[in-house]
């Protein structure tokens, strides 16, 4: 019997616990939008408020923590920050099915955040025992599980929330969370030696060193951004949906089902990224991919139908999942080792404040503009990360294995 290296053996392990934990994560986005109704929330204006504010507070306190929690995973150990965090996101899914009104769900949406950090450990973890010459191949993979996720989770959730409720898909996917956490706490090794208290560096001085790393701050920008064109649709999507699709009964599936085809499109295109990359510079791919994304998102403007806004998602998928570890990959090859914790904290910090600003400026921009509006701000910002990249990113240059 072949026996897999370590790493891929890890990679393997935390492929599918990332799959069944972003599942989780990303499940209430198909319907939480239409569960504010059930919290008190009676008018459409203030649900779309609450929509932006309750998806953008838990992104806004983890960007926060991010780079405190990456910090300590470097001189703790990555494996027990990704167990704390699946063990807290697992708890608070529970308690929100118990929630009475939209301020109790606001809080436990804080407390989420304030623990967050299972993408930045969870990258760290996997990059830390994957050989340079192969960190293009396991970004690739491990995106697959991190789109695939954020894509089965929200078409779960549909049809869970529109079959058995709101607050029962709540128990089931905290439920989820912790079984996601009791797979790697057992089947994930990690040969981490702790950093001597006395050696222990402060986190500020931690983040000031990997901030000064040339390129990193650019590649911020570029995290920022692609999070904020993703995120500015998120709290309008069922409501486009369903102003497409008024007499439907299966809104929340609908949606879950359009949100999956797009991740099923990057999952595809990100598992492919390995054999592109040795074909053209990550930078390139890039350039090209978020080009071609802003086409497709300002076609999504244009949509008159459930089944053409499908088709647009998932075209824009294969973009999204070309760019997500393309980016990823550059940044890795940016920074030492030891600094990935705090270094993917901090890059996952900027895209948590594109997941914040997000939501709030696309609920903003549908009501003042339309619904519309909020694709084609979609795509002017792709076009941005394009020229962005052009003018300011260059190709991280790595030593041969």
């Amino acid at each position: 019997m072949l026996k897999l290296p370590e790493w891929k053996r890890n990679l393997a392990v935390m492929w599918f616990a990332q799959l069944i934990g972003m599942g989780a994560i990303t499940g209430v986005v198909s319907f939480l939008p239409l569960y504010i109704p059930h919290l008190g929330v009676s008018s459409l204006e203030e649900t779309e408020m609450w929509s932006g504010i309750l998806m953008g507070v838990a992104s806004f306190f983890a960007a926060i923590a991010n780079p405190y929690w990456g910090s300590i995973a470097d001189q703790n150990g990555r494996k027990p920050m990704v167990e704390r965090v699946m063990l807290m996101f697992g708890t608070v899914m529970i308690c929100m099915s118990f929630v009475t009104n939209v301020y109790q769900l606001l809080a436990l949406r804080i407390v989420q955040g304030i623990f967050g950090g299972f993408t930045a450990s969870a990258l760290a973890l996997v990059a830390s025992v994957t050989p340079d010459e192969e960190i293009g191949f396991t970004m690739g993979i491990f995106q697959t599980a991190m789109i695939a996720g954020s894509a089965v989770g929200p078409m779960f959730g549909g049809l869970a929330a529109d079959h058995v409720g709101y607050r029962q898909t709540f128990i089931v996917f905290g439920v989820l969370c912790l079984t996601s956490l009791i797979i790697i706490h057992f089947a994930v090794s990690e040969h981490f030696t702790p950093v001597p208290q006395a050696a222990k560096p402060s986190v500020r001085h931690d983040i000031k060193q990997v901030l000064a790393i040339p390129g990193l701050k650019s590649m911020l920008f570029v995290q920022f951004v692609i999070q904020f064109a993703i995120q500015i649709i998120a709290p309008v999507m069922p409501l486009y949906i369903q102003n497409m699709a008024p007499d439907s009964n299966y809104i929340a599936s609908i949606c879950g089902a359009i949100i999956a085809v797009a991740g099923i499109t990057s999952a595809l295109a990100s598992a492919s990224i390995g054999q592109l990359v040795k074909r053209f510079k990550n930078r390139n791919i890039l350039v090209a991919a978020s080009a071609i994304g802003a086409f497709f998102f300002a076609a999504q403007a244009l949509a008159t139908s459930v089944t053409s806004l499908g088709i647009l998602r998932g075209l824009s998928g294969l973009c999204l999942g070309t760019m997500l570890p393309t980016s990823n990959t550059i940044i890795t090859y940016l920074i030492p080792s030891e600094k990935r914790g705090v270094a993917y904290g901090i890059t996952t910090g900027a895209a948590q404040m594109g997941n914040v600003v997000g939501p709030l400026s696309g609920s903003a921009i549908a009501l003042s503009s339309g619904i519309p509006a909020v694709f084609w701000c979609t795509a002017v910002l792709f076009a941005l990360v394009s020229i962005w990249v052009c003018w300011r990113v260059n190709e991280p240059q790595i030593s041969d294995p």
